[in-house]
């Protein structure tokens, strides 16, 4: 490309060196310092000519008569011409048709004419086959030579896709910005110190806070007072965070009322690594605690209807007993035998029916029990096992562990109440083998008494573990059987001070665990005689029954 002729130019009388800001004429050829310049003999034609080559823009300098004087290879490669066939055309001959609808002329003229530059003005152009470009121009004015001769510089760059580019920016933000009001959950960012930034509508309103009078505002300080100390120390700890913290900070409402909130706090981070600003999601727990406070209000009045029936059912039963003999009494029974067996039946129902209501007192006011003596606890199970021993299906076979005991097994409590846990837990494992089985029952003695009763039974579903101690559950479809016995027996072993848990296994058996305190006072040894380790007591001992 010919360079543009242009040489140095002293500055005017009377008038600085330096370019006034008043006055934008840039002089090309004109030096803030010209002796040096002049020393150093520089080409300022080839200069402007080699720096307006590798300049993105297009760029033209027209004369007042908008003559073109010279256009940079940006503007020939894009036109498609050369500098020869455009130097010396009008500026209207090598601009597309569609640059003639602006006023370009009007405006380069005038800035030659004035001075005043032309900034960043926008225009457009379409040509066939072409998708529409938009063009950003810029017209200066330049004084060419000593003898004041002037013309302007045009620059004009295609923002087309720098448009597009911030266009798309726009609609991302937009887009963003309209995720976050819309949102259910309350979404606000902070810095890193705990000033908030932003306040979504879900947080306006929950709080009743508008954003305006929470920017700005340090987060501790809409937080209910016990946990505002929290808030300020996870803060000076938030470049400790690695992901993201879990918090409930109850949230002081414009109203004064407060409100719980869960709070999801993630950090933003720099691109050093460092903590830029937080973000934090919050869900407004209200409606949850209400709906928890439903639910839990709508199991206990289900658990009340089960109790209450239960208790109909278990207590209809000993009082028809009672009845029917009542009745008989009444018709004036005269043989003795028949009238002792409705006396034994009325009372037996009573008793049983007081045994009901009593053990449901102790549940519900589980207080331990006062009076307690030494209770041996072999001679409890042996009792037990003789007692419900008809319970058994035919081939069930009973084997006894006592390797544990060196001397004998005393624990602190009641023994007619421990009697019926045993009977309890002894029954339940003959009824869950039906079809025969084995019945392990073991005790052992350390800080506590250990007895575990076995069965090899189909085991209970692990949904249903939970639930074998609650009132009239069973798995039997039984009318005969209420559900209390655990119930009762689990209720019996708190008052004692102890605890009994179950376990069971995939491939079936369940095992109840029952531990006991120990009886205050020193116990007396067991002799050796009557037991055979890893084995039941001898019959010499015990005398319990073979079964099966």
């Amino acid at each position: 490309m010919a360079a543009l002729q242009l040489s140095p130019v002293a500055p005017r009388e009377g008038c600085s060196s330096d370019v006034s800001e008043q006055n934008p004429i840039v002089g090309i050829g004109q030096s803030r310092r010209p002796d040096r310049a002049r020393a150093m003999n520089f080409d300022y034609g080839n200069l402007f000519d080699a720096l307006s080559s590798t300049i993105p823009s297009s760029i033209l300098i027209v004369d007042e008569n908008l003559i073109v004087l010279m256009a940079n290879r940006n503007f020939l490669e894009k036109s498609r011409g050369t500098l020869d066939a455009v130097q010396g055309m009008n500026l209207q001959e090598v601009l597309p048709d569609a640059f003639r609808d602006i006023a370009l002329d009007q405006q380069i003229r005038e800035a030659i004419r004035t001075g005043k530059s032309v900034q960043r003005q926008k225009m457009t152009y379409r040509a066939p086959g072409i998708s529409l470009r938009i063009y950003s121009y810029s017209v200066r004015r330049l004084q060419l030579d000593a003898h004041a001769a002037r013309a302007a510089l045009l620059v004009m760059d295609d923002i087309t896709d720098l448009l597009s580019l911030s266009e798309e920016v726009r609609r991302t933000q937009l887009h963003l910005a309209s995720i976050v009001e819309s949102a259910g959950d309350l979404i606000i960012s902070t810095d890193a110190g705990g000033t908030i930034l932003s306040w979504n509508a879900a947080a306006e309103e929950a709080t009743g806070y508008a954003s305006q009078s929470t920017l700005g505002r340090p987060l501790a300080e809409l937080i209910a007072e016990p946990q505002q100390a929290g808030v300020k120390s996870c803060y000076l700890e938030i470049d400790r965070i690695d992901q993201r913290l879990t918090a409930e900070w109850p949230v002081t409402c414009a109203d004064g009322n407060v409100i719980p909130i869960s709070w999801h706090l993630s950090p933003m981070r720099g691109i050093d690594g460092g903590t830029t600003g937080v973000v934090i999601v919050g869900r407004n727990l209200v409606e949850q605690r209400e709906m928890e406070a439903q639910m839990q209000q709508a199991e206990k009045l289900a658990a009340l209807g089960l109790v209450i029936g239960g208790i109909a059912h278990e207590i209809r039963s000993p009082l028809g007993v009672s009845s029917a003999a009542a009745q008989l009494l009444r018709r004036g029974v005269v043989e003795p035998k028949l009238l002792q067996e409705c006396v034994e039946k009325v009372i037996g129902g009573i008793n049983r029916a007081s045994l009901i209501v009593d053990s449901l007192l102790r549940f519900v006011r589980p207080g331990r029990i006062q009076e307690t003596t030494r209770v041996d606890v072999v001679e409890v199970l042996q009792s037990a096992l003789l007692l419900v021993s008809s319970e058994a299906a035919p081939g069930t076979k009973v084997q006894w562990d006592t390797s544990q005991i060196q001397t004998a097994a005393h624990a602190e409590g009641v023994q007619n109440l421990l009697q019926l846990v045993m009977i309890n837990l002894i029954t339940n494992a003959f009824q869950a083998m039906s079809d025969g089985g084995e019945l392990t029952v073991s005790v052992g003695v350390s800080k506590d008494i250990l007895i575990e009763i076995h069965n090899t039974g189909p085991g209970i579903p692990e949904a249903q573990l939970t639930k074998v101690f609650d009132p009239f559950f069973t798995l039997r479809n039984d009318s005969r059987r209420s559900g209390l016995g655990l119930f009762v027996s689990h209720s019996i072993v708190q008052q004692h001070g102890g605890t009994i848990t179950v376990r069971t296994s995939p491939s079936g058996g369940t095992t109840f665990s029952v531990r006991l305190p120990r009886a205050k006072s020193g116990s007396a040894g067991l002799p050796e005689a009557g037991y055979r380790h890893g084995g039941r007591p001898s019959p010499s001992r015990f005398g319990l029954p073979e079964i099966g």
